[in-house]
């Protein structure tokens, strides 16, 4: 599911229509355009932008924002409104050059695969930080090739092993993480630099006989592959990587100065990432007035951890280049014109003119922002949620709100008192004002006037209340993750309380196959939690000893109840005895108060797929 019907609502907008021929000349190379647009809306307008056949459909488009934050921000709200159609992120090296720290694999995988996406792919769609284009590549003869391996073929298992090698990965025992690769026999597993699961490879003889993904957690199948892309993990080829290796361990074993990077880099083949973009490639600068600081913030730290004479051979001027090359620049709206030394420079400024008789400002062309606030709330449930919504639609608002996923969506439609919200599944928008609910990760939504729309993402309708910190004695709440659990540990969930590890166990529940991590309470009861919510776990850090696990129940209290009978009977003249007529009343009484308590959660829950009910 995504938010594609947004997107022709935009595309039937006049101004929008009238945008996108504008935008289709200014890519063939005729005059530049420049979008004034508020921050919140932009991403639908690129979206529509390139959906549109009038506009830049069929043709590769680089975005460019400020820095890898709002570049990773902008691809994630373009995937919403495009989805199933790829956005790609190329982001910088995670480390300086300075450091000679080699880059995490999935950012080298991540920033090739998408150079090279823009060479190969019509239609590919990447977005760059300004400071990411900023960093110098080497040449594409220095860098290691890719490769893919697909169900039927014939392969040499040691030839594949080379190349694996030669791409940057790592031959470990038990694959763990991007960038790794294991052989047993005539069983490969990997992890490609730019895939979200490992891959199991069963060969018989030279034949690839079956491909499935796995989880590195539990070993276990998550689903059949026809073919996978390993991605080259290293920014060099090995014989560099071994040359660069080689002098700094005789620099760390003489206990000298690590080499410069001239020494150990060929810097003279490396060169500015903007000329492996295709001249067919539109470029559009997502948020022009940001581009320029951020690229002088980011020359700043350069030079401060190295030498200016470096910093040049790996550090490009990207800021000329972009703003020659770029034929949509979107910049921020604004009415103040720019002014003299006695006030404005006259009825037509530099950058644009008044409207007559007004003291209202627009930029060249005459053409008036598109103007979009930003959608969010101070409610704290769906119920208080549900009056802002309410007024968007009586407002004449087509009204969306996103979800992370359906569950949260169903589960938000019962807490509907006095709207009634469709989700969407695809097709058209109403073309009345009406509420409606869509599984999509959106970042940032809006309240568009122009488009009579408002889009929420959840999380910014209703800000949850933070639960207490520590909800069980003698525990206390400690980050967590997955490589600090053990077999055996205690650890305190936020909901159930204290239990054992058991480990990692995967399982299909609703036709999907998920991870979980499997807890034990005390006697047999059993709980298994989605390894998304690893945040609801923490360590148990009591005092010594193994803590007393939670009882999911409250037969203990009765038992309790008996023994403290039993022993203060002696001190008093008539005792205290425990009539089983009273021990009957008391778990009646608990039983029916929580079958009355637990009845409208019971039947909340009767209306979900069995996986929705696991995410809840």
């Amino acid at each position: 599911m995504s938010l594609r019907p947004l997107i022709e609502i935009a595309a039937e907008n006049e101004r929008v229509h009238a945008l996108t021929g504008r935008v289709r000349d200014a890519a063939a190379g005729g005059e530049k355009v420049e979008v004034p647009a508020s921050a919140m809306l932009r991403p639908l307008l690129l979206a529509a932008l390139l959906e549109d056949d009038r506009g830049l459909a069929g043709r590769p488009a680089l975005l460019v924002a400020a820095d890898d934050r709002s570049a990773r921000d902008l691809a994630a709200d373009l995937r919403a409104y495009l989805a199933p159609r790829r956005v790609r992120l190329y982001p910088s090296r995670g480390t300086g050059f300075a450091s000679h720290v080699t880059p995490p694999p999935h950012l080298i995988g991540l920033r090739i695969d998408a150079l090279d996406a823009l060479g190969r792919e019509q239609d590919a769609i990447v977005v760059a930080g300004a400071t990411a284009l900023a960093e110098a590549v080497p040449d594409a003869a220095l860098r290691p090739a890719g490769f893919a391996i697909a169900v039927g073929e014939e392969i040499d298992l040691e030839g594949v092993i080379r190349d694996l090698s030669a791409a940057g990965y790592q031959r470990v025992e038990q694959v763990e993480e991007r960038g790794q690769f294991a052989v047993r026999g005539g069983i490969l597993d990997a992890f490609g630099a730019t895939e979200e699961r490992a891959v199991r490879v069963e060969l018989f003889g030279d034949e690839v006989e079956s491909m499935r993904w796995f989880s590195t957690f539990t070993q276990r199948s998550l689903g059949e592959a026809e073919r996978v892309e390993l991605a080259p993990a290293a920014e060099l080829d090995a014989e560099h990587r071994e040359l660069a290796e080689l002098a700094a361990m005789e620099a760390a074993e003489e206990e000298k100065e690590a080499p410069s990077l001239a020494e150990v880099l060929p810097l003279d083949r490396f060169g500015p990432p903007l000329a492996l973009v295709p001249d067919s490639a539109a470029v559009i600068l997502a948020a022009a007035e940001e581009i320029e600081p951020a690229l002088r913030d980011h020359w700043e730290d350069a030079t401060t951890a190295m030498h200016a004479d470096d910093a040049q051979h790996l550090y490009v001027d990207v800021a000329a280049p972009l703003a020659e090359r770029a034929a949509i620049s979107f910049v921020a709206p604004t009415d103040t014109p720019p002014t003299g030394p006695t006030g404005p420079t006259g009825p037509t400024g530099p950058t644009g003119r008044y409207v007559k008789g007004t003291l209202t400002y627009r930029p060249v062309g005459g053409e008036e922002a598109f103007r979009a606030a930003r959608a969010e709330s101070p409610a704290r449930s769906v119920k208080e949620a549900e009056a802002e919504l309410e007024k968007q639609v009586r407002s004449g608002y087509r009204t969306v709100v996103a979800f992370d996923d359906r569950g949260e969506a169903e589960r938000a439609r019962y807490g509907l008192d006095r709207l009634d919200a469709r989700l969407l599944d695809g097709g058209r928008l109403s073309p009345n004002p009406a509420l409606t609910f869509a599984e999509a990760r959106l970042r940032e939504g809006f309240v568009s006037p122009e488009l009579r729309l408002a889009v929420y993402p959840f999380r910014r309708l209703v800000h949850r209340r933070r639960q207490a910190e520590a909800r069980v004695p003698g525990a206390a709440r400690g980050r967590l993750a997955f490589s600090d659990l053990r077999v055996g540990d205690h650890v305190v969930h936020e909901d159930h309380g204290v239990a054992r590890f058991a480990g990692f166990e995967t399982r299909e529940v609703g036709g999907v196959t998920r991870d979980y991590l499997y807890l034990e309470y005390k006697g047999e009861d059993r709980v298994y939690v989605p390894v998304d919510q690893l945040a609801k776990l923490s360590r148990y850090v009591g005092a010594g000893g193994s803590p007393t696990l939670s009882a999911l129940g409250g037969v203990i209290g009765c038992a309790l109840a008996a023994i403290a009978c039993a022993l203060l009977s002696p001190n008093f003249e008539m005792g205290l005895p425990l009539a089983p007529l009273g021990v009957q009343l008391g778990i009646g009484f608990a039983v029916f108060t929580g079958l009355f308590a637990g009845l409208f959660p019971a039947l909340s829950a009767s209306r979900l797929t069995p996986i929705e009910a696991l995410r809840g």
